[in-house]
């Protein structure tokens, strides 16, 4: 899902700390996904769909090309990432020859100021490639990048974002975002100078995602930008499995109403669909009027053991649609009497668009009327959260819907949902042909991605499906490999398949 917009509420320390360099990926893990988020994900391509002729030597195995190589590690690294045998054949390319090693960042590098990296190997250009500018759309390819010469020795490159430019008297000028990056891109094109070119510890300056590094020494506990799932909504129920058996979403009205209806087994229909995410929505609202002194609100829950969210520093969320707050239940602060702590309003939004709540503060007049409920915030002592929609809004932020997705704890939670070995056993697929076959444990929302070798999603199904066995037959693709990528909730299961 494409998140532009990153609101960051904030205690006034916290702002005025010095700027910290998080850690994309320093390949220590050996596998092949950044620290930027679970899906982001390391990929090669060449020039083929230029009609050129360049190729790398790196192998496959059964998730794909392989570019996290031991023979790419940095002194004292155990892994970095890297391309080999690298040969720029031009082909019937109308351009320069290329290959691409690449790493996709769903979320974006918000606040990225710096990006830098150890490499070794052949010249190439940094890219950054911004949402919407995969196929050129933007910038008519005329990417934002800056070259740097090969060595062959290790070298530590530092690439302030301000020096990431367009080339001029081409394409279509537009101002870089780092908020909106998807992509970054190490480029070796035209000649190569070496035939390999590996990377090491690539770092953002500023960035809030990826696991912090502070010169000064130290380490923080959790690593900042560390997150835990407090719930996705892709399994396609209302239970945040994340926070305990008992730990259910919910809608409540007081003077405020909506559409939405409560089934037999009291679980309300608030999960929806669009393409392949599934998100809750709060719909159809209506009896709210900014300033009415009946004080009206809606709103969504998630209530959960007091002290299971003890380890996070900041909770996270996506939204859309209506402005609202978010309201937490504190210990020792009476409920549903206005007490409780709340975040400031976020502003209505027709896109998606990322807030993360570090603290939450009473209302001024609790202290005068009842100054036995004033009590310190602490994620630790949270037992409920509130997305509220109420008469305090202004008209143009009043809206008829809030969605929210990918409610997150920034720092970890304790293990108190589905044993990993049970989630495994969520669904069993397998590949025969063109036809996947699959065998689904518990209702949800099932996810199949179709992806080629580039790292290009080529095929993407999202739909809620009953328990039971199902085939679901692909449909025409070009002889080649590709990866197919089938999800429920948290299980994943990942197959390669060959189209002749």
């Amino acid at each position: 899902m494409d998140k532009k917009i990153l609101f960051t509420v904030c205690a006034t320390a916290a702002m005025a700390s010095a700027q910290s360099t998080a850690n994309i990926d320093d390949f220590e893990d050996g596998n092949g996904l950044a620290k930027t988020g679970k899906d982001d994900a390391w990929y090669a391509y060449n020039d083929k769909n230029d009609q050129g002729a360049s190729t790398y030597s790196n192998v496959e195995d059964q998730y794909g090309l392989v570019v996290v190589l031991e023979e790419a590690a940095a002194d004292g690294s155990k892994y970095g990432a890297g391309l080999t045998g690298i040969k720029l054949v031009q082909g019937d390319n109308p351009y320069d020859p290329y290959v691409v090693l690449g790493l996709n960042v769903a979320g974006g590098l918000s606040g990225c100021t710096t990006i830098s990296y150890k490499y070794k190997g052949a010249g190439h250009n940094l890219k950054a490639v911004m949402d919407g500018d995969e196929t050129g759309a933007l910038t008519e390819y005329n990417r934002h990048s800056k070259a740097l010469a090969g060595s062959t020795a290790w070298k530590t490159a530092s690439v302030p974002v301000s020096q990431l430019a367009q080339d001029k008297g081409w394409g279509t000028t537009v101002a870089l975002k780092m908020a909106d990056v998807v992509q970054l891109a190490w480029e070796v094109k035209g000649e190569a100078t070496s035939n390999y070119l590996y990377i090491d510890d690539v770092n953002c300056a500023g960035y809030a995602g990826g696991s912090s590094s502070n010169p000064g020494g130290g380490t923080t506990n959790p690593p900042a930008g560390t997150t835990a799932t407090i719930d996705d909504f892709d399994d396609g129920n209302t239970t945040a499995e994340s926070l305990g058996k008992k730990a259910y979403w919910y809608l409540y009205s007081a003077g405020g109403s909506f559409t939405n209806t409560q089934g037999t087994d009291k679980s309300w229909d608030m999960i929806a669909t669009d393409g392949s995410n599934s998100y809750a929505a709060m719909t159809g609202i209506s009896g709210i009027t900014p300033g009415d002194t009946t004080y009206p609100s809606v709103g969504m829950e998630i209530a959960f053991d007091e002290g299971i969210l003890a380890n996070c520093t900041a909770v996270r969320y996506d939204y859309k649609g209506s402005g609202h707050h978010l309201r937490a239940s504190v210990a020792g602060v009476k409920a549903n009497a206005g007490y409780e702590h709340v975040a400031p309003d976020q502003n209505a939004a027709s896109a998606w668009k990322t807030v993360t709540v570090s603290t939450m503060s009473q209302p001024e007049w609790v202290a005068e009327v009842a100054p036995g409920s004033i009590k310190a915030f602490s994620w630790a002592a949270v037992s409920k959260l509130t997305w509220v929609v109420d008469e305090k809004l202004s008209a143009a932020n009043l809206g008829t819907e809030l969605a929210i997705d990918n409610v997150k704890c920034v720092g970890t939670l304790p293990s108190v949902g589905i044993a990993a070995a049970k989630v495994a056993k969520a669904f069993n697929a397998s590949l025969q042909g063109n036809a996947l076959h699959m065998t689904i444990a518990k209702a949800g929302i099932v996810k199949v991605q179709v992806f080629d070798m580039m790292g290009h999603a080529v095929e993407n199904h999202s739909e809620k499906m009953a328990a039971g066995s199902f085939v679901h037959t692909f449909g025409a693709m070009p002889s080649g490999s590709y990866v197919v990528r089938v999800q429920q909730g948290s299980a994943v299961k990942t197959m390669k398949m060959q189209v002749k």
